[in-house]
């Protein structure tokens, strides 16, 4: 009996030992991981970064062709030569016109 009791302890610690060597590999296993993680959070970074820049320099490109095209409005309206202004103007013209014509 004595030597039953002793087999389970000695199972046992021999388990114990067993995990503390898996401890110790996970340990390593997940310092590895880490170096990983952190190589792919700086690529992410760098990455952002990178795409944060691209948004930046579309939007400054889309504002200066607004800017432009505003300013090209601004000229032709200027001269007279903007469609929707001549547009407008014809319309207002055959109103004031037919209005001349109701009032006589």
């Amino acid at each position: 009996m004595a030597s039953t009791l002793i087999s389970p302890m000695v199972d046992y610690y021999n388990d114990e030992e067993e995990l503390d060597s898996v401890d110790d590999d996970d340990d390593r296993s997940f310092r590895g991981r880490d170096s990983e993680e952190d190589t792919e959070d700086a690529s992410e970074t760098d990455l952002a970064k990178h795409d944060e820049e691209d948004y930046v320099e579309i939007k400054e490109q889309m504002y200066q062709d607004k800017l432009a095209s505003l300013k090209r409005q601004l000229q032709q309206l200027q001269e007279g030569s903007l469609q929707e202004y001549q547009k407008r103007m014809k319309k207002l013209d055959q109103q004031y016109k037919e209005r001349l014509r109701n009032a006589g």
